[in-house]
Formats: C-alpha cells, sequence, structure tokens
C-alpha cells in the first residue's frame, strides 16, 4: 500500500514523528473544536445507557481534571475520558451501546492475558474512552497502551506490541456531582485520583504536560498490548 510505503521512507529519513505529530496536531484540534460543542451530549448519552445497565461510569483523566479544576471541558482536550471497574461490565455491553448510538472502534488487549483495558467509541463524529479498572490491594489501576519504541502502530501490532504503564489511584468510593448541569459519578477522592495521575502541580494548566516530568503514580511496566479494531 501506499501509505506503507510513505511510512517507511518517512522512518527511513527520521521524519516520521515529526509528521505524526503535525497530523495529530490538527486532528486534536478539530476533535476539541466538536469536543467543545457536543462533549455533553456524548456525556449525557453515555451515562444513561450505562446507567441502565446497572454499571457506574465516572470521571477520569483529563475529562476528570476538567471538571474539577476547570469546572468545564479542557479547550484543548480531543476526547471524553470515562472509567469503569471490569467486574462491572455486562457481557450485553457492546450491543447496548451500539443501539444507543455508540460505535465501538477500538479495544486494547494485553497480550498475555487478552483482558481488554481500554475501548474507544465513536458518536457522533467524537470519541470516546473508556479505561477498565483492575484492583491492586488498596489502589485501582488503568493500564495506558504507549507508542512503540521504535515502530510505526501498523508494524508494531502485527508483531510485538504497544509497552504499558500503569495508573494508579487510590480504591474509593464514587458519587454523583454537578458537571455543566449534569450530574455525573467521579471518585469521591478525586483530589487523590488526581494527584496520583498529575502530581501535586495538577491545579497548574500545562498544555505539553508529560508524566516523565512529574512525580506521578504511572509506572512503566513489562507488559505489551494490542489493538483490536473495529
Amino acid at each position: 500500500m501506499m501509505r506503507d510505503i510513505i511510512v517507511k521512507i518517512l522512518i527511513k529519513l527520521g521524519m516520521y514523528k515529526f509528521v505524526v505529530e503535525c497530523i495529530n496536531k490538527v486532528k486534536f484540534a478539530i476533535f476539541a473544536s466538536r469536543m467543545q460543542k457536543n462533549g455533553l451530549a456524548m456525556l449525557t448519552a453515555v451515562d444513561r445507557v450505562l446507567s441502565d445497565m446497572g454499571v457506574q461510569v465516572f470521571l477520569t483523566y483529563g475529562t476528570l481534571l476538567g471538571a474539577y479544576r476547570d469546572h468545564g471541558f479542557i479547550s484543548y482536550d480531543p476526547d471524553i475520558d470515562l472509567g469503569v471497574l471490569g467486574a462491572s461490565v455486562p457481557e450485553d455491553m457492546h450491543e447496548r451501546m451500539a443501539k444507543a448510538g455508540f460505535r465501538l472502534y477500538r479495544q486494547n488487549v494485553l497480550a498475555n492475558t487478552q483482558t481488554v483495558v481500554e475501548e474507544t467509541y465513536i458518536y457522533r463524529k467524537l470519541h470516546l474512552d473508556i479505561f477498565y479498572y483492575l484492583t491492586d490491594g488498596d489502589d485501582y489501576y488503568s493500564v495506558i497502551q504507549r507508542k512503540h519504541e521504535y515502530k510505526d502502530w501498523k508494524e508494531a501490532n502485527l508483531t510485538d506490541g504497544f509497552p504499558c504503564d500503569r495508573s494508579y489511584v487510590p480504591a474509593c468510593d464514587f458519587k454523583r456531582r454537578e458537571f455543566l448541569g449534569l450530574q455525573i459519578w467521579m471518585p469521591v477522592d478525586t483530589d487523590g485520583w488526581l494527584r496520583a495521575i498529575y502530581s501535586d502541580s495538577y491545579m497548574t494548566p500545562i498544555k505539553n504536560w508529560d508524566a516523565k516530568n512529574y512525580k506521578t503514580r504511572i509506572v512503566h511496566t513489562n507488559e505489551r498490548s494490542y489493538r483490536r479494531l473495529f
């Protein structure tokens, strides 16, 4: 395919990362604009359909940060980040999500156990990421898939997969709180979650924030994961 040839040329020239970053900037700007306009409608819809299943879906990552710090969506955030406790998900979740207009686009799956750790849905051209939280002692954790060390994503997905981090947060209950007029589930210990994910400086907006530059509870693992596309 022409795309694969172009990718190989860009990698050989050392330009692949730069080109991908430029493309992503444009894509993220488009997605962020859509989020500001229609993100609340998507959040309302997913809360309704998962609540009907008896699943407690809660804000996490950038969406939780925006709700707590900015009292809204972060202006440059391209998607909505939600979490569920892995054991709470019913077998017919995908079918019921599809009936509500959410098309399953991608799953991130651990290589050794085939456990689904993250799913991406498309809803009216908006992206929704759902992270499956697992329990480890007094903590919950989600698995974050990172870019391959040097391969483009298609080659990585066909070979050794992607490196993974675990993002640990304190286990706690969840409570419905007001967000842009919607009552939505958030962790009771929201401050503890945000400090664990973004460090003690989370109240200071940093657009190009990178976890490696801050003291967080995000730790690298030897786990690898793959992507299933639908």
